[in-house]
């Protein structure tokens, strides 16, 4: 056997991948068996219990991940049912490839050598029945756990220094299962999380805990999942920042680790997303620690289709927004065919650049975040002041005076251009009434109004 390792959650037990150095050299490698084949030879082993729905389930996932990656690896699955006179054959039959007896838990997986043939790896899941009623773990523990072939093939035999991260194996395991059962019909009752309900379930944790940093300890089987956090969430999220960072393509395509065995894991992680895994670790807990929930929550990505996370980025612009086609349909919901997705005058492209919304509007005042001390805070509007109502200060635009806070038709004063008029679709543009101009509000400049009749900067005195 080559690796294997017990890690226990509040929800399951899972038995996966832990590459240990071996003495066997390369010789997997020079079988070729790390390289994916279009038909591999796959055996699958059913309990005599074992529902047609699961395996019918696991057709599914091996087509589906077959037809993502191009092909796959030459393996045994065996699929356990309720008691244990009808898996115990099934034991023993796995027991006389590793040449002992895998414990059995709720879900799972381990890769070995036969123990009559050094060159013939096996890769099994054993997964017990469970409820079929109202249970969304059905189909996602397959994908799961099928994923990690994926990731351990070209890591066998591999020496110490390319260990891989535990954070790394399992989140994107766990990511895929999210992404692979939002994207895939079935009948199930309940469907995996959103990434976004993760991720404002991450923020939560941040503000819970706020002596965390997500890390090194992360990186262990033990630390993987921290006080207060369970299932592989905090991992997850952390890959799905690494997506944002750089592209799904990037961080759940599996010839990477095929790097990390020639180059060791941490050198591999720093060449191949162009940071190292401090600087990510650092980026990641002041994205989680500074910023708010509904932020946090925009990195979710648009589409759960995973042909097209998947597939290499389209850097097109079909629209010729200044936006590619990759970064409209995963990161912004925008349309490839409309330059102006919500057609609010502006094209998608300049909205980004300006830190808006490009596919909707400015929410109500009503769902201001309350940031502290009567200061409060509006995506897209930016941070206010409102203990002194009907004025108000704005960090960025200075005092104003309204009435009546409506941002679908916002009426205010500002004292250097008097009445002004916007509303959620056209700002930060802002009619100036007196003089009648338009106004554009850039609060990332020094120079923060822009007035188009005289083109000219002003700063706010």
């Amino acid at each position: 056997m080559i690796f294997n390792k017990l890690i226990v959650s509040s929800l399951f037990l899972i038995l996966i991948s832990r590459i240990a150095a071996t003495e066997k050299g390369n010789d997997l490698k020079e079988i070729g068996w790390d390289q994916i084949v279009t038909n591999p030879s796959i055996t699958k082993h059913f309990a005599s219990d074992v529902e047609e729905i699961r395996k019918t389930d696991l057709e599914q996932v091996i087509s589906d991940f077959h037809a993502l990656f191009g092909g796959g690896y030459s393996h045994s699955i065996f699929v356990t049912g309720a008691s244990s006179a009808s898996y115990q054959p099934l034991l023993s039959t796995a027991a006389s490839i590793f040449g002992y007896t895998p414990q059995l838990g709720s879900y799972l997986s381990s890769v070995g050598i036969d123990a009559n043939d050094p060159k013939d790896p096996q890769f099994v899941i054993f997964i017990e029945k469970e409820s079929m009623d109202g249970h969304e773990h059905q189909l996602a523990v397959f994908a799961h756990e099928y994923y990690h072939i994926y990731q351990n093939a070209p890591l066998l035999d591999q020496p110490e220094s390319a260990e891989p991260y535990t954070w790394v194996m399992e989140g994107a395991a766990a990511m895929i299962e999210t992404l692979y059962v939002k994207s895939t019909p079935n009948n199930y009752p309940y469907k995996q999380e959103n990434l976004g309900d993760l991720l404002a379930l991450t923020k939560d944790y941040y503000d819970q805990y706020p002596d965390f940093s997500f890390g090194t300890e992360q990186e262990t089987h033990d630390g993987i999942n921290p006080e207060g956090m369970q299932n592989y969430n905090l991992a997850t999220v952390a890959m799905t920042y690494l997506c944002h960072l750089t592209n799904f393509r990037k961080v759940l395509w599996p010839d990477w680790y095929s790097l990390a065995y020639n180059n060791g894991f941490a050198p591999a992680f720093t060449e191949h997303f162009g940071m190292s895994k401090s600087q990510f670790y650092n980026n990641f807990n002041n994205f989680m620690r500074y910023n708010s929930k509904e932020t946090i929550i925009e990195i979710e990505p648009k589409t759960y289709q995973l042909s097209y996370l998947l597939a290499e980025p389209d850097l097109d612009d079909n629209d010729s927004d200044g936006l590619n086609n990759y970064d409209e349909i995963v990161r912004y919901g925008t349309s490839i065919s409309s330059a102006d997705s919500d057609a609010d005058g502006f094209s998608d492209g300049r909205e980004v650049e300006l830190g808006l919304n490009p596919s909707g509007t400015i929410l109500s005042f009503d769902n201001s975040e309350y940031v502290a001390f009567n200061w409060k805070k509006l995506p897209d509007f930016g941070s206010y002041f409102e203990e002194l109502s009907p004025w108000y200060y704005h960090q960025g635009m200075g005092w104003f005076y309204s009435s009546n806070l409506d941002i679908s038709d916002f009426w205010f004063y500002l004292p250097d251009f008097g009445w002004c008029w916007s509303n959620n679709v056209i700002f930060p543009y802002i009619y100036e009434h007196s003089k009648e101009n338009w106004l554009f509000f850039n609060q990332t400049s020094e120079d923060t109004f822009y007035r188009y009749g005289e083109k000219t900067w002003t700063p706010v005195n």
